[in-house]
C-alpha cells in the first residue's frame, strides 16, 4: 500500500471530519484538542488561527484518508498544539521491536506503510510550515494511545501533566443549585493577570484572549469580589454549533481557598449555562492529581469520560 502526504485542500475538508469523527471517540486514536462529534470537529478546525491548507496534512492511500495531523498555533504564547497524528495505519510488530531496539542515531525509518513512518512524516511536514516564533509543540492525547505515547518519546516531548476529562449532561445540570457570581469589570483587569498567572502559569488562556472571548462572542467571565479586592474567577463557553458547553478556568486566590468558593463559581457558570438553547453537554478539564476538583466534580454529577496526558516539547530556532 503506498501512502502519500498531501495538504488537506479545501475539497477534503468534510472527508477529514467524517474520518476524525468516525476514529478520534475511540481511546486507542483520540486525540484530546479534535472534540467527538462531526459538529464539534468542524468547529475547532474552523477555529484555528492560521489557514487551514497550511496548518493541515493529510495521509491518503489511493483517494482515502488513513492519518492527519495538523497544527493550530498562538504567536504570543509561541506554541504550537498538534492535532494529531491520527492514524489508522497499523505498524507490524516486528518492525517495532525492530525500532524500539536500535539506538535513534543509527535507526533507519521503517516502510511508509508504518503508523510511525507516516506519523514522522506528517509531523515533518506541518513543522516545515510553521511560522517563525513557535517555540514549543504540544500534544494531548488519551492515555490509552500508546503509538501517540510512544510518538511523543521518540520526538522528545516530556510529559507535562495528566488529566481527567468530565462532561455534565442538561438532566443533571438541572438538578444542581442556583449560585451567582458577578459579571466581568475591568477594574480587576490587573488583579485577573496576577492571579491567573499564579494559578495556571504560561496557560494558552491569556487574559486578552478572555477578554477577547467575552466581549465579542459571549462567553462567561464572572468574578467574585470583596471590597476591591478580586477573590475568583470563571471563564467558560458555549458553542451553539456543537451544543457543548466548557467550563475553561475556575480560579480561587490561595487564601481563600476551602471556603467553597470554588463550588459556588462553578455552580454561577453551570446556573448561565443551563439555559442555553440545544445544550448537549457541559465539559471540562482538571489536573488528575487535583483531588480536591475531583471529588467536586463528582458531587455535583459529573461523569468521567476519559484520562489524557499532555506532552511538550521546546523547539530549538
Amino acid at each position: 500500500m503506498s501512502v502519500k502526504i498531501i495538504r488537506c485542500h479545501p475539497s477534503r475538508f468534510d472527508a477529514l471530519v467524517a474520518f476524525v469523527a468516525e476514529h478520534n471517540p475511540q481511546p486507542e486514536h483520540h486525540i484530546g484538542y479534535f472534540g467527538l462529534t462531526p459538529e464539534d470537529i468542524r468547529l475547532s478546525l474552523r477555529m484555528f488561527n492560521w489557514p487551514f491548507d497550511r496548518a493541515a496534512r493529510l495521509a491518503v492511500a489511493g483517494n482515502r484518508i488513513v492519518g492527519v495531523l495538523a497544527a493550530d498555533i498562538d504567536k504570543e504564547l509561541g506554541r504550537a498544539w498538534l492535532y494529531g497524528p491520527l492514524l489508522t495505519l497499523a505498524e507490524r510488530a516486528s518492525e517495532a521491536a525492530h525500532s524500539a531496539a536500535v539506538p535513534p542515531a543509527t535507526r533507519h525509518s521503517p516502510p511508509a506503510t508504518t503508523w510511525e513512518a507516516t506519523a514522522d512524516a506528517l509531523y515533518s511536514a506541518v513543522a516545515a510550515r510553521l511560522p517563525a516564533g513557535i517555540r514549543e509543540h504540544e500534544m494531548f492525547v488519551d492515555t490509552a494511545n500508546v503509538n501517540c505515547r510512544a510518538f511523543a518519546e521518540r520526538h522528545g516531548f516530556p510529559a507535562v501533566g495528566e488529566w481527567a476529562i468530565y462532561f455534565i449532561t442538561p438532566d443533571r445540570l438541572a438538578r444542581l443549585p442556583e449560585a451567582t457570581a458577578d459579571d466581568w469589570d475591568e477594574r480587576f483587569a490587573g488583579q485577573l493577570e496576577a492571579l491567573h498567572d499564579r494559578l495556571f502559569p504560561r496557560s494558552n488562556y491569556t487574559l486578552t484572549y478572555m477578554r477577547q472571548e467575552w466581549a465579542e462572542k459571549g462567553a462567561l467571565l464572572l468574578v467574585v469580589t470583596e471590597g476591591d479586592r478580586l477573590t475568583g474567577y470563571f471563564f467558560g463557553r458555549y458553542e451553539e454549533d456543537s451544543g457543548e458547553g466548557y467550563v475553561d478556568l475556575v480560579g480561587v486566590d490561595e487564601t481563600r481557598r476551602r471556603t467553597g468558593l470554588g463550588r459556588r463559581l462553578m455552580l454561577a457558570g453551570l446556573s448561565r449555562m443551563r439555559g442555553a438553547p440545544g445544550l448537549r453537554q457541559v465539559n471540562l478539564s482538571v489536573a488528575a492529581s487535583n483531588a480536591a476538583a475531583l471529588a467536586l466534580y463528582d458531587d455535583l454529577g459529573f461523569v468521567r469520560e476519559r484520562d489524557m496526558i499532555a506532552f511538550r516539547r521546546a523547539i530549538q530556532e
